[in-house]
């Protein structure tokens, strides 16, 4: 008669088999998954392309147009330039409100008084539109470069600050104090126990604070700015050249999805790869 130990190791054995036979080879999902995502661009494409059909062509251009607008854009050279400013201006504000928020998100989770204390700014932060923010920082700025790293630092801070104030809150209160029983330092107790638990909330934060920031810095330079990405819609807007503003926005846009796909999900897979795969349905 097979022993208890011997039955849950055939058991465990039967049911990665299984899970395994689901999800087929890695490479068998690396394709399908690429393949979903360019089925959900072609989709786009198409129901970008029926609304062409319907609307004249100063509203909705074909696009063909489109798309060939973008290449001349790109084939100019000043697609590098103008995205280069507005990426500059992107990092500078993001990290700046990464700096704070980080530690405050931390503190705020760990102290219940200063978690009453900034509590109400940072909520009060949170109902403020971008839009706010980034006309108030043009007026007290100026037109400067200033403005626009303050405006999307003040803006995407409250946020940050939230997403890691939660998951500080959410964290496993046995490893806290297993490190206060261990008398672990309290760099230790971040280093060791706080920032490793911290490591998805801190990436889901990156992830919607760097979208957030390329809207607000784009608001930025369609307002006051000499140049960068908003700036080239503005001016695009006032020649009324639909095929421009979408040019610009489309190849704003692509450099954004690179950004996400190239650089943020990857470093979120080599984190993230200890945690074990787990499949609902």
């Amino acid at each position: 008669m097979a022993k208890p130990e011997e039955v849950l190791v055939a058991r465990q054995q039967v049911e990665s088999a299984a899970v395994l036979r689901r999800r087929g080879s890695p490479l068998g999902e690396a394709l399908r998954d690429i393949g979903l995502r360019v089925g959900s661009i072609v989709v786009l494409l198409g129901a970008w392309w029926l609304l062409s059909l319907v609307f004249p062509p100063a509203l909705i251009p074909r696009p063909v147009e489109t798309l060939s607008e973008v290449a001349a854009i790109i084939r100019g050279g000043e697609f590098l330039t103008e995205m280069g400013n507005t990426l500059r201006r992107v990092l500078v504000g993001f990290g700046i409100a990464m700096v704070i928020s980080i530690p405050l998100g931390i503190v705020m989770g760990t102290f219940r008084s200063l978690e009453s204390f900034f509590e109400p700014p940072v909520i009060l932060g949170l109902t403020m539109p971008g839009l706010i923010w980034a006309v108030l920082m043009i007026m007290f700025f100026g037109l400067t470069e200033t403005s626009a790293y303050g405006a999307v630092a003040v803006t995407i801070f409250p946020m940050l600050t939230i997403s890691i104030w939660q998951g500080t809150k959410a964290m496993d209160k046995d490893l806290m104090d297993m490190s206060s029983a261990f008398h672990a330092s309290p760099w230790s107790k971040v280093v060791d126990v706080i920032l490793p638990q911290l490591v998805s909330h801190i990436l889901a934060a990156i992830r919607y604070g760097l979208g957030l920031a390329w809207k607000v810095v784009v608001l930025s330079e369609v307002f006051g700015l000499s140049n960068g990405i908003g700036f080239m819609i503005n001016q695009a807007f006032g020649l009324f050249r639909m095929e421009g503003v979408l040019a610009w926005t489309l190849a704003f846009t692509l450099v954004m999805i690179c950004i996400e796909f190239g650089i943020v999900k990857l470093v979120e897979r080599r984190v993230t790869r200890w945690r074990p795969a787990v499949s609902v349905w």
